[in-house]
Formats: structure tokens, C-alpha cells, sequence
């Protein structure tokens, strides 16, 4: 099993699309990549917009040699509206756009297929389904709460598995703070798992308790489980101190031998957190006020 991360917040956007490659089947998870509309009161600087531009090329690119495109939900950072022609030809697999989600994903659920039509060869819906390509199974998840409540609607999970080789991606759970979350996880045995991390830069809309109680089940996952590689990245790649707000899942990681890395560093490129030094970019020297500097991070 081949899993490339083609677009992430260590990488300069908004973003989790991954490509996965077995010898049965290719799959490209959650095609779009996004910049903060704001932060620090600041638009994204040209160079995010740049970046952005070329990792969507990637992202496009991958796209053509994909058998399956997944949509874990409709935020713009996990799918693209203004891209339906990427979709032709491929199998793909939707959050249910009727059932456990809320009235903004689900306007955008509406528009996004009716964009679709019949590009695609077939579309299923992803909650809870599973599919045999060979001796590769792709399961998802039951919808689950983007994070600790369902204020911003709800996400699915991926498990792609062939071999002994276990790959599970969690969208945006936004931690993971809750048992439904965790109990998904653990039941998954993940060889690989891809988190996108407690959003900790935005503390006035992620309470500290969320955080903890995501910390102790990540390092609950690395005890209790056979991953062997945990990447970190999206929300908690929002925030400069991530590694320090991290340090128990780095500790865990290296008592029961788990890498812990971001998108960047397991595809071999350097870690570049653009949207948490937007400040920086603009030549702004940074502040205490500038943790968050923007509304909510989901939309």
C-alpha cells in the first residue's frame, strides 16, 4: 500500500486529500484543498494563494489516475464545488447528503451532485458502506460528529485495508474528542492513522476540556492498537505550538514506537505552516492576540 498526502496544512493550504494505491485499486480521499479566508484579520498572503494553486495541480493529477474519489463532507477544505469534471469516469463515494447533516452541508450536498450528474460512473452514499476491490476493502465509518458536538454538521471516516497494511483517515473529527469517535478507531486497528488534530489555535471555540480528553484518546490509540505510523496534521497544523500542545502524544509515541509526523514529513518535504505564520508573511511580528485572529475555522 502506497498513501501519498497531496495536500495538508503542514504543506501551505487547507487540506487532507490523500492518495491511496494498492495493487487492487487506487482511491483519492477528499479532493479539494481551501485557504483561511482569515487570520490574524489577515487575508491569505500570494504566497498561500500560490501554494494553493499548486497543490491543487497535484491534486487534479492524482485524481486522473484514481479508480474511487471519496467526500467525507461537504466544507470546501474537503471538497470542490468548481471541480465536478474530476469526478468523471470514477467511482465515487458521498457523505449522505439527507441523513445526519446539517442544513448548510446539506444545501451544498444538493448543489454538489446535481453539478455531478452523471459524470461519474456510479455514486454511493459513504456512510457505513463498505466495498471489496480485490483484496482491498474500503469501509467508512457511521456519520460521526465534526467534533465534540454537531453544531457543524457531521463527517465519515475511511479504513482502507489490504494486506497488513491498515490505513484509516478521520476527516474532521477535530481531535478526537468523543467515545463514537475513539470506539471507530480502535475498532479500525490502524497500521497507519491520519488525525487532523484538536483545533487548539481557537481556544474561544474549542474548549480545553476537548483538547484534553482528545489527547488522552490519541495516546489511548497508540497503546491499545498495531499503529505504527501516526500523522498529525490539519487543526492542530493552525497552531505555531503544536508540538508543545502535542507532547503527550509524542511521549506515548515514543514509548510504545510509534512514528508521530505530519503530512509534510511523511512525504519527505519540509514542514510549512503558511496560514499559522500569515503574520509573518506580511512582515507583522507576531502577538499574543494572533492565536486564532479570525471567526470559526469550519465553514
Amino acid at each position: 500500500m502506497k498513501i501519498t498526502p497531496l495536500a495538508a496544512d503542514s504543506l501551505g493550504a487547507r487540506s487532507m486529500a490523500t492518495l491511496v494505491e494498492t495493487p487492487d485499486v487506487t482511491i483519492l480521499l477528499d479532493p479539494s484543498v481551501r485557504l483561511g479566508p482569515y487570520r490574524y484579520d489577515l487575508p491569505p498572503h500570494p504566497i498561500e494563494r500560490l501554494r494553493q494553486k499548486e497543490l491543487w495541480q497535484g491534486i487534479r493529477d492524482a485524481a486522473k489516475r484514481a479508480d474511487v474519489l471519496t467526500v467525507s463532507h461537504y466544507h470546501y477544505d474537503h471538497h470542490n464545488p468548481a471541480a465536478p469534471s474530476i469526478f468523471r469516469g470514477k467511482l465515487a463515494f458521498l457523505k449522505d447528503g439527507k441523513f445526519h447533516i446539517n442544513r448548510s452541508q446539506r444545501e451544498r450536498s444538493s448543489a454538489f451532485v446535481r453539478k455531478l450528474k452523471s459524470t461519474p460512473k456510479a455514486i454511493q452514499v459513504a456512510d457505513g458502506n463498505q466495498m471489496d476491490f480485490g483484496g482491498t476493502e474500503l469501509l467508512f465509518s457511521p456519520a460521526v460528529p465534526h467534533g465534540y458536538n454537531d453544531e457543524l454538521g457531521y463527517v465519515v471516516m475511511s479504513r482502507i485495508a489490504q494486506g497488513h497494511d491498515v490505513f484509516v483517515h478521520t476527516s474532521d473529527v477535530i481531535g478526537p474528542p468523543l467515545r463514537e469517535h475513539l470506539s471507530f478507531l480502535v475498532d479500525a486497528q490502524p497500521t497507519v492513522l491520519y488525525v487532523d488534530g484538536p483545533m487548539t489555535h481557537m481556544p474561544e471555540h474549542y474548549p480545553q476540556v476537548h483538547t484534553k480528553r482528545s489527547l488522552a484518546h490519541l495516546v489511548r490509540i497508540l497503546r491499545t492498537t498495531d499503529v505504527r505510523t501516526l500523522i498529525l496534521d490539519h487543526h492542530i497544523l493552525r497552531d505555531r505550538d503544536w508540538r508543545a500542545r502535542m507532547k503527550p502524544v509524542f511521549e506515548a509515541g515514543k514509548e510504545h514506537d510509534v512514528a508521530v509526523l505530519t503530512a509534510a514529513e511523511f512525504a519527505g518535504k519540509p514542514v510549512d505552516q503558511l496560514e499559522a505564520n500569515r503574520d509573518k508573511l506580511y512582515g507583522i511580528e507576531p502577538t499574543p492576540k494572533g492565536i486564532s485572529g479570525a471567526g470559526p475555522s469550519e465553514r
